[in-house]
């Protein structure tokens, strides 16, 4: 048995029935805890139940930890769902059979193969998290964090559980959507992972979380329903910010992460996926299709020509944006420049002061040393002339004992009968 969590509301509900259904195909016997997170979702999954879903109400997950109910109030939506990522796991995890995984996956996979590759690498690792595998050109992007939240891990051990509360804790405080230097949403905590709880593995595999972000460099081949990436089987791609338009249209996105959508990406990847996203949409008149639409005569293209154009548009007012932030910088650079010189010339004055004082020192230095030796040359002769008046004084001392004596025998030598 495999055990599987995810959430997602009613506008990504399709893409939810969607990871289900590749479950289904691929995963073998699994159990996939759905958090729903409105009331809409929940109808329609009651509605469907599906085989293998549990569904668990926001509402439930919510009383029993106060820490995220409470989170709820100072974030937006987006930032309250990442929240709820590690804590919808620290609440399932301890109900588990020991020794057993509970995996997170995002509600946008969709699984082309057995997952089993991935149990294989995992072996007995307590926590099994995927890296982004940024292109070189892309690296900058690992700022935000270098593992992807799509696919998580934690076993029902020490590690695991210990893991689990960690991160819903370091989420119920900080889980936004800005980057800060050692936190990021919910992802960038996976960094330490590594470093802070030992058996952790990291999922190297390429057909493991291929994505928009990675994908740029990839060679996609294979069977029509056995797609291999790199010479290797494609176990699960991350449809990341693939957005419908009007007339069963699909924008990939891939330009934001500098990639294109070739032939064998749009016919072994995206077709499948969006075959089975639109599939028991009512009035589907048109096939679905991504941006641009394969066929050059499809005429839809003139809409994605619109499409295309707003884009540019909202691409050309983001760059006068930020050339206007830009300006912004440079203006505050040069007040920074001229500040600089500013307190280099005082710095400078500064140092011509302290090279004065440090002379004026090291001539009193000087004199304190001449001083001193004066001082020990004085001490050297007291001490003689104390020696020396020691020595009279033991002298006179004598001399006044002698004189005694004499005195003595002097009167008894001029006494009679003495």
């Amino acid at each position: 048995m495999r055990f599987f969590c995810t959430y997602f509301d009613a506008h990504y509900l399709p893409r939810g029935l969607a990871l289900h259904e590749s479950l289904r195909r691929h995963a073998g016997k699994f159990e996939l805890v759905v958090l729903c997170m409105d009331d809409a979702a929940e109808s329609a999954l009651r509605a469907q139940a599906l085989p293998g879903v549990r569904l668990l109400p926001l509402a439930e997950l919510a009383a029993a930890h106060p820490a995220l109910a409470a989170a709820r109030a100072n974030r937006t939506k987006l930032e309250f769902y990442f929240t709820c990522t590690p804590w919808l796991m620290r609440h399932l995890l301890p109900d588990l059979p020991a020794g057993a995984l509970l995996t997170y996956l995002d509600a946008d996979l969709y699984f082309f193969s057995s997952p089993e590759p991935i149990y294989d690498a995992i072996g007995a690792a307590s926590i099994a998290i995927t890296p982004h595998r940024f292109p070189p050109s892309l690296a900058h992007l690992e700022r935000y964090g270098r593992y992807n939240v799509g696919w998580v891990s934690l076993r029902h051990d020490t590690a695991g559980l210990a893991c689990a509360i960690d991160w819903a804790d370091r989420c119920a405080v900080w889980c936004f959507n800005r980057l800060e230097a050692d936190r990021y949403a919910d992802q960038k905590y996976l960094d330490a992972w590594s470093e802070r709880f030992p058996n952790t593995v990291s999922l190297t595999h390429p057909g493991i979380n291929a994505a928009p972000w990675n994908i740029k460099d990839c060679v996609i081949s294979g069977a029509p329903d056995q797609p291999l990436i790199n010479g290797e089987p494609l176990i699960f791609y991350h449809f990341h910010a693939l957005k419908p338009l009007d007339h069963q249209l699909f924008e990939p996105s891939l330009h934001q992460y500098d990639a294109v959508l070739t032939n064998a990406l749009r016919a072994q990847v995206y077709l499948p996926y969006l075959r089975q996203l639109v599939q028991g949409t009512d009035h589907l008149t048109e096939t679905p299709d991504l941006l641009p639409p394969s066929d050059p005569a499809d005429p839809r293209c003139a809409y994605a020509l619109m499409h295309v154009l707003t884009l540019l548009q909202i691409s050309e007012l983001d760059r006068a944006q930020r050339l206007s932030g830009i300006d912004e910088i440079k203006a505050d650079r040069d007040l920074a420049r001229a500040d600089l010189d500013k307190n280099t010339a005082y710095l400078n004055e500064v140092a011509k002061d302290s090279a004065a004082r440090l002379a004026s020192i090291e001539f009193y230095q000087a004199k304190l040393k001449t001083a001193y030796a004066d001082l020990e040359r004085n001490v050297a002769y007291l001490k003689t002339l104390e020696a020396e008046i020691a020595a009279h004084v033991k002298v006179s001392h004598d001399k006044d004992v002698i004189i005694a004596d004499l005195h003595t025998r002097l009167q008894r030598a001029t006494t009679p009968g003495v």
